[in-house]
């Protein structure tokens, strides 16, 4: 192992590495589950082998929730300068993979992989309005509706929590974005900065006084009935056989609110 080469192993993970596995200057290891090497394998100069990975969203406020999986490097492998290897991935015995490749899917024994200099440039999904949510429950009354409904508006969703999968599951609308862990009130001031309006329809109570922000920032507020955590004329109250008309308000209002009227 030669010089400024970095092995982090967090608690409870495990690094295994066989006999013969050689590091040149630069490397790094970021091992958050399991990474495994087989013997005689050797890496060049700034190898970087990371078996997690952290969600993105299109609005960048919040550092987001971090997944693993484990990545096996098998032996006589020769992995080039500044490749970079995320998790999950298995590469096979007696593999040369050239410098500065990106490998993120399997590769099988006997390869050889080499880099493309081709660049994919794909436009991010903004949104031309955006409601926010800032919830301790999983139960947002008519939130499918509702990302059916506008697909104009993105929907950014937080918990001061870890979220359940029942929540998760709503990423499936590209419209939904979900901060987990949103404990910081400059978060939540940045996210209802970029807010057009503010959703009250989360069960259980409110998360630090998210409405009064609301309301002295001037967001119109849009809720339920069944849910709604305050009683001010300023909020649009909805029963919940009304979620058409809660749609063609909040419609009516991000229109005067674009043309300024």
């Amino acid at each position: 192992m030669r010089s400024f080469t970095s092995l982090e192993v967090f608690m409870g993970a495990i690094l295994s590495m066989e006999e013969g596995v050689f590091f040149n200057d630069h490397c790094s290891i970021r091992c958050t589950e399991k990474i495994t090497i087989g013997r005689d394998t050797m890496f060049g100069d700034g190898v970087r082998i990371f078996d997690s990975n952290h969600k993105f969203n299109n609005y960048h406020v919040f550092k987001t929730a971090m997944s693993s999986a484990p990545i096996h490097i098998g032996r006589d492998c020769w992995i080039g300068a500044n490749t970079v290897i995320l998790r999950g991935v298995t590469i096979g015995d007696n593999v040369v993979i050239g410098a500065n490749c990106l490998i993120y899917q399997d590769i099988p024994s006997n390869s050889i992989v080499t880099h493309s200099e081709q660049l994919k440039i794909t436009s991010k999904n903004i949104a031309k309005f955006h409601a926010f949510v800032y919830t301790y429950s999983d139960q947002l009354e008519g939130l499918e509706y509702l990302l059916i409904s506008l697909p104009e508006v993105d929907f950014h969703v937080a918990a001061p929590t870890n979220v359940s999968d029942y929540l998760r599951s709503f990423e499936r609308f590209k419209n939904f974005q979900l901060y987990e862990y949103c404990q910081s009130r400059e978060v939540s001031d940045r996210i209802l900065e970029m807010a057009d309006f503010y959703l009250d329809i989360n069960h259980w109570n409110e998360v630090d006084d998210i409405i009064g922000r609301a309301l002295e920032r001037g967001k119109p507020i849009f809720a339920f009935e069944n849910v709604v955590h305050r009683k001010n004329e300023e909020i649009h109250v909805f029963s919940l056989k009304d979620e058409d008309k809660m749609v063609a308000t909040i419609r009516h209002q991000l229109k005067v609110d674009r043309n300024g009227e």
